[in-house]
């Protein structure tokens, strides 16, 4: 039976802590400090992930994703579906920061940055995947770029929807797409030009790209502030194949390896260790040289603030 709009419209206000562990996400790591592991009073009122837009499950099985329901729209086969690009939004408000000279410092540290992208990456691997993703539908004023105030809550009325909802539309060059809800059975599995091989490994156009963990059996697993965490082998192949067999540092190309592939390094921007994502906008494709050179050169902090800005160029630019 067909729900009408109105009838998802938020009567309460759940708190997002329990929106997420209802869903069957581990909030255990809200009980700490992600700035020094240490414990919090109100684990529902840390602010390191209560205002966060999008959460993912340590094994990357569960995505799930904060809308506004008045965004919510219904379409033309009578489906209620939720249209967005929070690349875009990450986009215009870099660029409104960095017109005034005293705000670009924050261009990289801006949470609200971050928090877009972090949605972004997690409707493209949901997409790409073809993972259905569970929603948190937030009614109150809609996100401004102008709003400054990073920790301030907006929403008015807030629950997890009981329905799954399917990616069905994801355009990595503009970062566009369309959450519908309920599951679609036939629903493409659509590698965005990838064809995926083992961790570490990606094929795009025929050429095989693949980086530095391919032939470790490394465990995923990693711990940050005592919380066991796990990286998605998924971001390291998309990266690969953005990179297209190019260092994205120097655009030298990588050197081909006897089995005829080629071998870039997959680098973390932002450490792990330092709580930066696992996530497409914080890994870039390096040769071996840039790799040790964004570890332990001299201007090792300039090449992680260029890298980064390299990466969301990228981003930006990259076309279907």
């Amino acid at each position: 039976m067909a729900v009408s709009l109105n009838a998802l419209r938020p009567t309460g206000k759940w708190m997002i802590i329990d929106c997420v562990q209802e869903a069957g996400i581990d909030v255990r790591a809200w009980s700490f400090r992600k700035k020094d592991g240490q414990p919090v009073a109100l684990p529902q009122s840390n602010g390191g992930y209560c205002y966060e837009w999008s959460f993912r499950s340590d094994n990357g099985r569960i995505f799930l994703l904060c809308v506004w329901f008045e965004e919510l729209r219904v379409d033309d086969q009578g489906r209620i579906n939720f249209p967005g690009n929070l690349a875009a939004y990450a986009d215009t408000l870099i660029r409104q920061l960095e017109k005034d000279p005293k705000n670009r410092a924050r261009t990289i540290k801006d949470p609200r940055i971050s928090r877009a992208q972090h949605f972004n990456s997690t409707v493209q691997l949901a997409y790409i995947n073809s993972v259905p993703v569970r929603v948190v539908i937030v009614s109150g004023p809609v996100r401004e770029i102008e709003d400054i105030d990073s920790g301030n809550d907006r929403a008015v009325g807030r629950y997890l929807d009981s329905e799954s909802w399917t990616v069905e539309r994801f355009d990595k060059g503009t970062g566009a797409f369309v959450l519908i809800r309920g599951c679609s059975s036939d629903q493409p599995l659509v590698q965005a030009g990838l064809e995926e091989g083992a961790a570490g490994l990606a094929v795009v156009d025929g050429q095989v790209v693949s980086d530095q963990f391919q032939e470790q059996n490394r465990s995923e697993a990693y711990t940050y502030n005592g919380v066991h965490r796990y990286r998605d082998p998924k971001v390291r192949a998309l990266v690969l194949a953005r990179s297209k067999g190019v260092c994205e540092l120097t655009m030298a190309p990588g050197f081909k390896m006897a089995n005829g592939g080629t071998y870039l390094e997959t680098h973390h921007i932002v450490p792990l260790s330092e709580g930066g994502a696992d996530t497409i906008e914080n890994v870039i494709a390096l040769s071996a040289d840039a790799h040790r050179q964004a570890h332990y050169a001299v201007d090792r902090d300039n090449l992680r603030r260029k890298c980064l800005e390299i990466v969301a160029e990228r981003l930006r630019s990259l076309q279907v």
